[in-house]
């Protein structure tokens, strides 16, 4: 095994976490294109770089998770089925108490949508609370209690 081998993978492997946290299965992903790449045929450059970056603490997955939980409940809220599926992608299942109230954040998502549908028919106003909380991965019961709770009156 030689040592330049295992310092380029080991640099390439820090860059790569550099620009934010990444999840364990995204690592390992980007160092087996890198082993292509530098047309390198040792998989074991792998297990040592990935040891090295977890002594680190460039790799844990439950840090990764509070922080792209945090990330997608920020600025415009997403719900737990979107972040859950994406984190799954990413190859962490994640235990969903990491989450804020679910209806708090779905409500601060439509904030200013709200606003701008003020003036719309009711039937109309929930449509589109439905479609856009649908969109941002908000669970339908959330969904229904959300528009219970922003859109006065029920239409039957």
């Amino acid at each position: 095994m030689n040592t330049t081998e295992y310092e380029r993978l080991m640099q390439a492997g820090i860059r790569f976490v550099s620009y934010r946290p990444r999840s364990e299965k995204e690592i390992r992903g980007y160092l087996a294109k890198k082993l292509e790449t530098y047309r390198m045929s040792d998989p074991t450059l792998i297990e040592r770089v990935m040891t090295r970056l977890r002594e680190l603490d460039y790799v844990n997955d439950d840090k990764f998770a509070a922080w792209w939980i945090s990330q997608r409940q920020g600025h415009a809220p997403k719900g737990m089925r979107l972040i859950s599926r994406e984190l799954k992608e990413k190859g962490i299942e994640i235990d969903m108490r990491h989450a804020e109230n679910e209806t708090d954040l779905a409500c601060r998502a439509v904030e200013k949508k709200m606003l701008r549908w003020r003036g719309l028919p009711l039937v109309e106003q929930k449509r589109k609370l439905y479609g856009f909380l649908g969109r941002r991965g908000f669970a339908p019961e959330t969904i229904a209690r959300v528009i219970d709770e922003l859109v006065p009156g029920r239409v039957q």
